[in-house]
């Protein structure tokens, strides 16, 4: 029986199926003329934006359906000056910027602050126009449009996106009108999903960052080197507790978090540029943090590794990465892809013992990441082949699912077969990301 995925696997599979957006900021210098009434909107949207965070603090809730029939005509009422629209887009600014501030604050749940610095407007197409370079924006009632000349695209934006078609607009306003910047989004054209191509299987790990199905890998020391040294500068500016360590300290995290920003960033573009690949398969580690748990028996210093483990991020980079080339992503069950043997589909934690994966049963030996690369891969091929069979309500050819070695993998005995890939089996006994992985 299959597992049920969970929701952030079944999100990052529809990526590739979704429309793709792109956004560029460019600088926008205004003159007074033209900064002064997009100022006195923005204004006025910033007020109707932090009401209605206000409104889903108390509420608890960012259903945009009851917003909308619950704040429209009260937005209306109160912001008479601004166009209808504008309404309609705070609603939707606010329910997001709600909703990433739950999924970053666990522990500070609806309790956003309903107000926000910068000073910024958002634009869609029926309150703006996009003519070559000429830009239209609405203005508050009373207020002639503004018309804007806009630089050049950038020649790299342009030879990547020739079909991408302006969308939406975001003005940044600065303190001085020359400081004003403009993040333009461009819808993209979906990529033709590739039909021919290998699945490429891949196991993260903490001690090396990547392993996929052909060996490829992305070493860990410098990551694991740079995160030793911040938490023993962390440690050493804790012990202090002074203001300007508490200072430090964030400036520090900003540092470190931009740090593995890009290292994801690097290893994503790697494995989304693979050649000959149509799906690239990752295992679904959506609740692998359980293990975390104080209450459970992981140590202090592998529940530090797995809380400090940015998987989802580097999972995320390549998933939108991917579908710019057409590449599926598929995510799999995890359970006993680091125990089970490529070869003869044996199961037993006996089975790996560090980086080495020494067979009990046919003693086939291999890197341990890399057999459980190939475990996903082939589990992925399976999840293809079912899909497949569903569609076309045709038996599903498994023939040919063999590993290089010969040996099918459908039964726990190892039989010889001819050669060619392995479909694999799905073993669904424990919970997911149980700490038998």
């Amino acid at each position: 029986m299959a597992v049920r995925k969970s929701k952030t696997a079944q999100r990052r599979e529809r990526v590739s199926s979704s429309t793709q957006q792109r956004t560029i900021v460019l600088p926008l210098p205004l003159t007074r003329e033209q900064y002064d009434p997009i100022r006195r909107s923005a204004e006025e949207y910033n007020r109707m934006w932090s009401s209605l965070i206000s409104w889903c603090d108390s509420n608890k809730t960012v259903n945009r359906t009851r917003m909308q029939k619950e704040n429209y005509r009260r937005l209306r009422d109160r912001h008479p000056t601004l166009p209808a629209q504008f309404a309609c887009i705070a609603m939707r600014d606010a329910a997001g910027a709600m909703r990433s501030w739950n999924s970053n604050h666990p522990k500070r749940r609806w309790n956003m602050k309903a107000s926000r610095k910068a000073l910024t407007i958002n634009y869609d197409m029926r309150v703006m126009s996009l003519r070559g370079n000429l830009l239209t924006l609405s203005v508050a009632h009373g207020e002639k449009r503004v018309r804007l000349l806009l630089p050049d695209l950038p020649e790299w934006f342009t030879a990547r996106y020739p079909e991408g078609k302006p969308n939406a607009a975001k003005l940044l306003l600065g303190d001085k009108p020359e400081d004003t910047r403009i993040a333009l989004i461009y819808r993209i054209s979906d990529p033709q999903p590739l039909a021919d191509g290998d699945v490429l299987g891949v196991d993260l790990g903490q001690h090396s960052l990547y392993m996929d199905s052909r060996g490829g890998e992305a070493p860990y020391a410098r990551v694991q080197g740079a995160k030793r040294r911040y938490a023993h500068n962390r440690k050493t500016l804790q012990e202090k507790g002074t203001r300007s360590a508490h200072r430090r300290l964030k400036a520090m995290k900003q540092r470190e978090e931009r740090f593995i920003r890009d290292v994801n960033h690097q290893a994503s573009k790697r494995l989304a540029n693979t050649q000959g690949v149509q799906a690239i398969a990752f295992e679904d580690l959506t609740y692998i943090r359980r293990q975390a748990s104080k209450r459970t028996k992981t140590g202090a210093r592998r529940r530090n590794m797995l809380n400090q483990w940015s998987f989802s991020q580097l999972q995320e980079f390549t998933a939108y990465k991917a579908a710019r080339n057409g590449i599926r992503i598929l995510m799999v069950d995890p359970s006993y892809t680091s125990q089970r043997c490529n070869r003869c589909g044996y199961v037993d934690a006996r089975n790996r013992n560090g980086a080495r994966f020494d067979c009990r049963r046919c003693g086939w030996s291999d890197n341990a990441d890399h057999n459980a690369a190939m475990n996903i891969r082939d589990r992925a091929l399976s999840s293809l082949a079912e899909e497949e069979h569903t569609s076309t309500d045709r038996p599903v050819d498994r023939s040919q699912s063999t590993d290089h070695d010969g040996w099918s993998a459908h039964d726990d005995l190892p039989t010889p077969t001819g050669q060619g890939r392995v479909m694999g089996t799905t073993l669904t006994s424990k919970p997911r990301c149980s700490s038998s992985r």
